[in-house]
């Protein structure tokens, strides 16, 4: 019992460091922003801006966390979601240099939730790229 404990309080600094730092994120979107590798995430007229743990960010894990992490939110509580007023997701690797932005406005999340839609090509089809940590304008 006395190891157990004291692994868990060896343990306890580095989870406590493995949460992304928020900073005007609305608190509904803390939860499904955790466990993604993020360093920090925070909130500015509609824009959320990511960063990861990553020194690079593939297409697929990117992707994969806009259908999982930001879309399925909406899908489970629309009206909720509405009241972000999310119109842009950016990600970016842990030197914040490059990375995707994904414009979240209107029904893009909502129609990737109907049957028989790929994802991927729909995410794609809304995306731009980031380089030198700027990213470009919605498609």
């Amino acid at each position: 019992m006395k190891t157990l404990s004291a692994l868990l309080l060896a343990a306890a600094p580095a989870l406590a460091l493995a949460q992304p730092q928020f900073t005007n994120v609305p608190e509904g979107l803390h939860k499904p922003l955790q466990g993604n590798g993020l360093k920090s995430a925070q909130m500015h007229q509609g824009v959320l801006r990511l960063q990861v743990d990553k020194p690079q960010l593939s297409e697929l894990v990117y992707s994969s966390f806009i259908f999982h992490s930001i879309c399925a939110g909406q899908w489970r509580n629309p009206q909720q979601f509405a009241s972000y007023g999310l119109a842009r997701v950016e990600m970016l690797n842990a030197s914040g240099a490059e990375g995707y932005a994904f414009d979240a406005r209107g029904e893009v999340c909502a129609q990737m939730g109907r049957m028989g839609q790929n994802y991927r090509q729909l995410i794609a089809q809304h995306t731009t790229t980031c380089q030198a940590g700027t990213c470009a304008a919605a498609k």
